[in-house]
């Protein structure tokens, strides 16, 4: 599976990358919404899952993922947020599930291929 992850700090990114890629998806990596653009552009083809964190420099994970399903109708998502005042609000989108950070690897797995 191709999984973008557009998460703004590079610390956390890093670390889903290896989690993600050690689990054999292959795995596109963004800043930010416009930096995701770019990226899947380059990659060529759509991805299969959105992993996005919902606070976002620009415009939340929440605008984006409605614009990227928009675009690709099949897309699944998923929505990452340290804030938990903020998980409601996507839940109720209707996208995908919401992993609460931190999250263990096991959670991350689950939301992903679940």
């Amino acid at each position: 599976m191709t999984i973008l992850v557009v998460e703004d700090d590079p610390s956390i990114l890093t670390l889903i990358e290896r989690l993600l890629t050690a689990k054999g998806h292959a795995v596109l990596t963004a800043n930010d919404p416009d930096d995701a653009a770019f990226v899947i552009a380059e990659h060529g083809t759509a991805p299969d899952l959105l992993l996005t964190d919902i606070i976002l420099p620009g415009r939340t994970g929440l605008e984006y993922a409605q614009a990227l399903k928009t675009t690709y109708p099949s897309l699944k998502v998923v929505f990452m947020t340290g804030w938990a005042h903020r998980a409601p609000a996507a839940s109720r989108t209707g996208l995908g599930p919401v992993l609460r950070k931190p999250f263990t690897a096991q959670e991350l797995y689950e939301a992903v291929e679940g």
